[in-house]
C-alpha cells in the first residue's frame, strides 16, 4: 500500500512541475506582441510604429487611427476619433492594407516587441470599438502644431496659363466706350513657392480684344486693341486655420504689378480737301491776254469724307491688390482648394490716344467688377515633382498649370 501512495504522488507531481516551469515562458510569450510601420505605396514615405495593443494610437499626416482587439497575428485599424473599423489584416511583411487613405499602405519592418502599460490617457479607448460600433465618444484629437518657418517647403517651377482675360470698361475722350469688354493674353512663367506664400513672374503674349472699343460715334467706325505683350510680377500669401482633419480655412491676399504695350488699331472718318480751278467767262477770250494766269479765277475747295486705318501704341499698366478668402482640403499626396476673391485696390494707368477729325481722343480702362471665384487642385506625380491646375472666373477669367520641384 505504500509503494502504490508513493507511486501515485510521483504522478501528481510531476504533471505540476511541468507546468510551473513551462509557465515564466506563458507568461513571457503573452508579454510579447507585433510591432511594424505602415509605408504608403505612392509616396514611399514610412509612418509608425504600430503596435498591436487595444487602444494604441498613431497617426498617419493629419489623420489619427486607433487599434482594436484582433486575434494574434492580425490587426484592425479604425479612424480615430470616429470611422468603421478596417481589417483584420495578417501582420506580415508586404501585406497591402486600406485604411480608408487615397493612397494604398503596405506592412514594413515586423517586429517582436513588449507590451506597454497603455497610459492613462488612452485606457478609456479600450473596447471603444464593439462590433464597429461606437459606445462611447472619445475626446477629440487638439490640433496639429504650425510647422515652423525653417521647415516650410520651397518649391520652384514653371506656370503656364493658356488664357487668362480681364474685363475692361472704356472711355475714348469724353465719350463712353464698350463696357464689358474681354481683353486676352496668355501668360508664361516662373514661380517660387515658400510654405503658403509664392511670387510668380511672367511674361504676356498675343493678347487681342475680343471686340472693339467703339463709342457712339460716327467718325469711329472700329476700334480694337491687337497684338499685346508685357510682363506681370505678382506675390501672396494664403494663412490656413485649423478646422478639422484635413480641412482648413484659407484668409490671405495677392498683390499684382503688370505692364503691357499694345498696337491700337483705328478706323476712323478722315476729311478731304480738293481744290479746282475754273476758266475765266471773259469775251476777249481769243486775244492774247486770255493766255495769262489772270484770265482764271480763283481755286475752289470741295470737301470728302472717307474711311481711313491708322495704327498707334497704347501701353496699360495696372496695379491690383487682392484680398481672397476660403477653405482647403488636404490628404496624403494632393489636394483640393476654393477661393472666393474680391479686388480691394485696381490703379489703372493708360498711356495712348486715337486721332479724329485733328483732335487726340485718350482712351482710359476700368475693370468692369470686383468679384472673383477660383477652385484650384494638387498632386504629387513623384516624391518632389508637384503637378497644380487652377481655374477662376468672375472679373478675371483664367486657367492655371503648374508643374514644381520641391525641396
Amino acid at each position: 500500500m505504500k509503494t502504490r501512495s508513493r507511486f501515485s504522488a510521483r504522478r501528481t507531481v510531476a504533471p505540476l512541475a511541468t507546468v510551473l516551469l513551462l509557465l515564466p515562458a506563458a507568461l513571457l510569450a503573452n508579454l510579447k506582441t507585433e510591432r511594424f510601420w505602415l509605408e504608403n505605396m505612392v509616396t514611399r514615405e514610412i509612418s509608425g510604429p504600430v503596435l498591436r495593443q487595444t487602444g494604441h494610437r498613431f497617426q498617419i499626416g493629419s489623420q489619427g487611427y486607433v487599434v482594436l482587439d484582433s486575434e494574434p497575428g492580425t490587426v484592425r485599424i479604425a479612424k480615430y476619433p470616429q470611422g468603421d473599423p478596417y481589417g483584420p489584416y495578417d501582420i506580415v511583411e508586404s501585406r497591402i492594407i486600406d485604411i480608408g487613405l487615397t493612397a494604398a499602405y503596405n506592412i514594413v519592418n515586423v517586429q517582436k516587441a513588449e507590451v506597454p502599460e497603455l497610459p492613462p490617457d488612452l485606457s478609456g479607448l479600450v473596447g471603444v470599438y464593439v462590433k464597429g460600433e461606437k459606445k462611447k465618444e472619445p475626446p477629440p484629437p487638439p490640433a496639429p502644431a504650425p510647422i515652423p518657418m525653417s521647415e516650410w517647403p520651397l518649391r520652384v517651377g514653371v506656370v503656364v496659363e493658356p488664357f487668362h482675360t480681364t474685363d475692361y470698361d472704356w472711355k475714348v475722350g469724353k465719350f463712353a466706350g464698350k463696357k464689358s469688354l474681354d481683353l486676352k493674353s496668355s501668360r508664361l512663367g516662373v514661380r517660387l513657392d515658400w510654405g503658403n506664400g509664392f511670387v510668380q513672374l511672367g511674361h504676356a503674349l498675343n493678347g487681342k480684344q475680343s471686340g472693339s472699343i467703339t463709342p457712339d460715334l460716327v467718325s469711329i467706325e472700329s476700334l480694337r486693341l491687337e497684338s499685346g505683350s508685357g510682363f506681370s510680377i505678382s506675390g501672396g500669401y494664403l494663412h490656413p486655420f485649423y478646422l478639422a482633419d484635413g480641412w482648413d480655412a484659407l484668409v490671405g491676399g495677392v498683390a499684382e504689378l503688370s505692364s503691357e504695350s499694345y498696337d491700337l488699331v483705328a478706323r476712323t472718318l478722315v476729311r478731304k480737301e480738293t481744290a479746282e480751278e475754273t476758266p475765266s467767262d471773259s469775251p476777249d477770250s481769243d486775244s492774247a491776254d486770255s493766255e495769262t494766269a489772270d484770265s482764271k479765277t480763283p481755286a475752289k475747295t470741295t470737301y470728302s469724307y472717307a474711311y481711313a486705318n491708322t495704327t498707334s501704341t497704347l501701353d496699360l499698366r495696372e496695379l491690383l491688390l487682392t484680398a481672397a478668402a476660403g477653405v482647403q482640403f488636404h490628404e496624403g499626396f494632393w489636394g483640393a482648394y476654393g477661393l472666393f476673391c474680391i479686388d480691394l485696390v485696381s490703379n489703372i494707368k493708360t498711356d495712348g490716344s486715337v486721332t479724329v477729325n485733328g483732335n487726340d481722343l485718350s482712351l482710359e480702362a476700368d475693370r468692369s467688377h470686383p468679384i472673383g471665384v477660383e477652385a484650384g487642385a494638387w498632386c504629387y506625380i513623384l516624391e518632389q515633382l508637384r503637378a497644380d491646375a487652377a481655374v477662376r472666373i468672375g472679373a478675371t477669367q483664367l486657367l492655371r498649370l503648374a508643374v514644381s520641384w520641391e525641396w
